[in-house]
């Protein structure tokens, strides 16, 4: 009887440690939930509560990369998110919404709430192609970039402006494939003819014009057959070379063979070319002759001054 109640009571005895640990157990698990959704509650309300928001646009936004595109403008973009905790701010929205401006190409949008809450944006410009012009003779109102966005002048007038010209419609839209394609051809003609390209004309898009600096080409419809048949060209230039000056154009549009056309000559345009360049002949001889004849002066450090006998030589005047 004795072993059974020593038993018993052994047994009880570990029963009530086991109770003991699992309580202890509990509450320190208690404790710690309960003390990190504490942490969890303060840190949402720190994050509500203070103010780690974007408030003023002129002090809390930075903006690198815009060398065309101006602060304001960008700022413009970002107007929306000012008084916004950070945090609900999505910098995905802001870039797209900044690379619709016609001169961004990328944006790249940063949040900061330490030290302060600032944002940084950054961007990449596109980067210009040609100087889009309506018609010959008129001032340009745009900038075609790789990509083939139009850049207008007016909104971004710090924008350089290439020395290619591209005359076409007001509603020209151009792709990064056909600008890639356009340059390749104004490298292969710039190759043969030893000049660079000065303009392009698309205002008739089955009757492009291609024109540098002694070269005027009609170049036809511009399809996959135009690089073979500017590569004719080379023939072409050996020959019309002498008469460059009476060549108003030379038609590549056709697959057989290469029209040219000479300009025709004004007899009196060109008996007045003649007198003017023969009157700028004479006066140039002139000028010439009169130089040649003029009496040399000598230097004024290499005339003598008059000697002693000279001044007495001279007669003195009566009293």
């Amino acid at each position: 009887m004795m072993q059974a109640d020593r038993r018993r009571e052994w047994i009880k005895s570990r029963r009530k440690q086991r109770n003991l640990a699992r309580t202890a157990r509990l509450r320190r698990q208690f404790m710690r939930y309960m003390t990190l959704c504490g942490l969890l509650f303060l840190g949402g309300s720190m994050m509500v509560n203070l103010p780690w928001s974007v408030d003023d646009a002129e002090t809390q936004l930075t903006v690198r990369g815009n060398y065309v595109t101006s602060r304001e403008q960008i700022a413009a973009k970002v107007e929306d998110s000012l008084g916004k905790p950070l945090f609900r701010v999505d910098p995905k929205a802001l870039e797209a919404s900044i690379q619709k401006l016609p001169s961004v190409k990328h944006a790249f949008v940063r949040r900061y709430a330490f030290p302060r809450p600032h944002m940084l944006v950054e961007v990449l410009e596109e980067f210009p192609w040609a100087t889009y012009v309506p018609e010959p003779g008129k001032l340009p109102e745009a900038v075609i970039s790789q990509s083939g966005r139009v850049i207008p002048i007016k909104e971004f007038p710090g924008i350089m402006r290439p020395p290619l010209c591209l005359y076409g419609p007001a509603a020209l839209k151009m792709k990064a494939a056909d600008v890639t394609q356009w340059a390749s051809w104004c490298n292969y003609i710039s190759q043969q003819t030893k000049m660079p390209v000065e303009s392009i004309n698309l205002t008739h898009p089955h009757d492009v014009i291609v024109e540098n600096v002694e070269l005027k080409l009609k170049l036809g419809t511009p399809d996959t057959s135009l690089t073979r048949r500017l590569g004719r060209l080379t023939s072409v230039v050996a020959a019309v070379d002498p008469m460059k000056t009476k060549l108003e154009y030379i038609d590549l549009g056709l697959d057989n063979n290469i029209p040219m056309k000479l300009a025709k000559i004004d007899p009196v345009k060109e008996a007045q070319k003649k007198a003017a360049e023969e009157a700028e002949r004479k006066k140039a001889a002139a000028i010439a002759a009169a130089a040649q004849s003029a009496p040399v002066a000598a230097p004024a450090d290499q005339i003598a001054a008059p000697t002693n006998e000279q001044l007495a030589g001279r007669e003195q005047p009566q009293l």
